[in-house]
């Protein structure tokens, strides 16, 4: 078995399944559901600032978040499932493959936090107010 496949293989399922669950937690935190709080959700200066600031960056973030999440178990599933139902060892491409979904995967979510911290300090800039 490729050396690199398994652990990126991990890595990439584990980085999507907490993908899966902040877009879950942003999806609460842009409703009335779940407020501003210490221990889930996005937390940077400006999405704690108040109330609208929180809603407005955990909806912003929500997109990158399932685009996240949808390609990176999109990818882990499957390779998990061949590699799970196959006694040959993966090709290189296999590697490849999850090493992208991985990278793309990070990138998503550091852009969902990019664009929840922006969308929150335009309603903190704005006077607390959610436009």
């Amino acid at each position: 078995m490729d050396s690199a496949y398994v652990p990126l293989l991990v890595l990439t399922a584990a980085l999507s399944a907490v993908c899966l669950l902040q877009f879950v937690m942003t999806q609460l935190g842009a409703t009335q559901g779940m407020g501003p709080n210490r221990l889930a959700g996005i937390k940077t200066k400006a999405t704690l600032a108040s109330d609208g600031a929180w809603r407005a960056g955990h909806a912003a973030a929500q997109p990158a978040l399932l685009t996240a999440a949808v390609i990176g178990l999109g990818a882990a599933i499957p390779l998990a499932l061949w590699q799970a139902s196959s006694d040959t060892d993966p090709s290189p491409a296999f590697t490849v493959v999850c090493a992208l979904a991985a990278a793309a995967v990070a990138v998503l979510f550091g852009l969902a936090v990019h664009r929840a911290n922006r969308a929150a300090r335009q309603i903190t800039d704005n006077g607390g107010e959610q436009e």
